[in-house]
């Protein structure tokens, strides 16, 4: 609910007069009705430090509901706004997509309307307020008592609002019930703590934190394991905690097994079918791996999008990597469906949104593997330290994100 009467918590320095058209006095009587054309310069936060909004104390943020950028709120007193042009005596719904917590807020006229939020998800947040006889108003949003990032500003007529309903406590098991078939490994240790503190990758967290069976059920963990549209976000930065075994940091299911961390044998039955999307990859080394069969000690199949250098591929049996010549976006729904059976394993892959597939059959050089789902992130912040093809890291801000939308697994064990 809004609240009238009240300052945001926040300093906001002195704004220049907006300039407005001038009416000639003939003319005003006539036009005193007419609704202007409501306009946000740069409502998307797409401009790097927001030249177009007045700020303080935030940051860039890639972690955003559209576009590449968005606005992070990381201490108390941050805050943006803008002024702009609006016509008098209207009621208006100024909204913005809201991830994490913070405030929405409209000055008009020295009495400010806000409204505060705290998602996990990016949720669109709505505020109502009328404005008298005012033809300019000062919009914005601050931080509200802990961390937030907001992304596309609009405002518009209430009367021309049609709103969406925020849908909150929506778990990845409410998407994927069969998510209790797996466990998650994270890219963060028990305590929420990653890599960006080791100064060389050997002194990495390697203690990436796991969640399994039932203890899934009505669990997430923002912003690496969430639901995003109605998809479950599997999200691992490049400065994340890795398993033992890696350098490089995921957010990724492994399949239990007949309830346990065992293998299944590739001489029976095994199947697997997921629709995903790759939505965000790292800067340095756009990659990352979207489904895996993994062995006791090699992996007989990736599946994997890079975005300069093969496109989406495979590779299979540990070292032989094969293009599927598939064209692909991000963004775009691809089926990947895996069979095993009689030593053999099939990958068939579609973009959902092209029409267009291929597939693939081979024999296993492994005998024995599971499953693996989710966003297995290619880079590191680490990167040239074991990667002799690169001679720089990934920043701090990096990271890959794979959108999963459905699974379907059976297993003989």
């Amino acid at each position: 609910m809004a609240c009238v009467g009240h300052e945001p918590n926040l300093a906001i320095p002195s704004l220049p007069d907006l300039e407005l058209p001038d009416a000639d006095e003939e003319d005003a009587e006539e036009d005193e009705n007419e609704r202007i054309n409501l306009f946000i310069v740069d409502a998307g936060l797409e401009q790097t430090d927001f030249p177009d909004w007045q700020s303080q104390e935030v940051n860039n943020s890639s972690i955003t509901y559209s576009g590449k950028n968005a606005v992070k709120f990381a201490r108390e007193g941050a805050y943006i706004s803008q002024e702009i042009a609006i016509s008098p005596n209207e009621t208006y719904v100024l909204q913005v997509y809201l991830k994490g917590s913070g405030q929405l807020w409209a000055e008009v006229g020295g009495q400010y309307y806000t409204i505060e939020g705290n998602f996990t998800s990016y949720t669109l947040l709505s505020l109502h307020f009328s404005v008298g006889d005012f033809d300019a108003i000062t919009i914005g949003g601050s931080w509200f008592e802990t961390e937030g990032r907001m992304d596309d500003f609009s405002i518009d007529y209430a009367d021309e609002v049609e709103e969406e309903i925020p849908v909150e406590d929506v778990f990845p098991t409410d998407i994927i019930p069969s998510l209790t078939q797996w466990k998650i490994s994270l890219p963060v240790d028990e305590n929420g703590n990653d890599s960006r503190d080791a100064a060389h990758v050997e002194e990495r967290n390697n203690q990436a934190f796991e969640i399994k069976d039932d203890h899934l059920i009505d669990y997430q963990y923002d912003p690496y394991f969430t639901v995003q549209d109605g998809e479950v976000a599997f999200m691992a930065h490049c400065a994340g905690a890795t398993t033992r075994g890696s350098k490089y940091p995921r957010s990724e299911l492994r399949q239990r097994v007949g309830g346990g961390d065992n293998y299944w044998s590739v001489h029976q039955y095994q199947y697997l079918k997921t629709q995903l999307r790759v939505v965000h990859l790292p800067e340095v080394k756009p990659e990352v791996c979207m489904v895996q069969i993994h062995g006791p000690e090699d992996e007989p199949l990736r599946v994997q999008y890079s975005e300069r250098k093969h496109g989406l591929h495979i590779i299979w049996n540990e070292t032989n990597k094969e293009e599927t010549e598939l064209a692909y976006t991000l963004g775009e729904l691809l089926e990947v469906e895996v069979t095993v059976a009689h030593g053999s394993i099939t990958c068939r892959i579609e973009n959902l949104d092209r029409g267009e597939s291929w597939s693939k059959t081979y024999l296993s050089e492994d005998q024995t593997g599971y499953f693996k789902v989710g966003c297995y992130t290619q880079s590191s912040i680490f990167l040239s330290e074991f990667n002799s093809s690169f001679t720089e890291n990934e920043p701090l801000t990096a990271y890959g994100q794979v959108n999963v939308r459905s699974i379907e697994l059976k297993e003989t064990y």
